[in-house]
């Protein structure tokens, strides 16, 4: 009779064995989950800064698509002409401010008939 109630304490029961696993597998878990976490912030860091990389590149790729489309119109070479090399109209008259630096610089404007 002693050797049956041996046998039956050192018995390992499967839903015990199942259990102690799930247990430490969750106490794994739970110590990993602060890694995981922080990995997953610096995740989300990199794709808002991704998703901002591509914006700018987008906008970049907007403005010099309209740029190009606008190259060979008249009014582009007449801008160009008249920024970069001085170019006028035949009677037109152009003024050249001598201190345009100090009135850049000046912060104060003052404004007439405005209430």
């Amino acid at each position: 009779m002693n050797r049956k109630k041996r046998r039956k304490k050192l018995r390992i029961r499967p839903f015990q064995a199942l259990a102690a696993a799930l247990g430490c597998t969750a106490l794994l878990l739970l110590a990993r989950f602060p890694q995981k976490a922080v990995s997953l912030e610096r995740q989300e860091e990199q794709r808002v800064a991704a998703a901002k990389a591509y914006h700018d590149a987008q906008s970049r790729n907007n403005q010099l698509t309209a740029e190009l489309a606008s190259v060979n119109s008249d009014d582009f070479i007449e801008r160009t002409a008249r920024r970069e090399y001085g170019y006028c109209w035949y009677g037109e008259t152009i003024y050249e401010v001598g201190n345009l630096e100090q009135l850049q610089e000046q912060t104060d404007y003052e404004v007439y008939g405005q209430e």
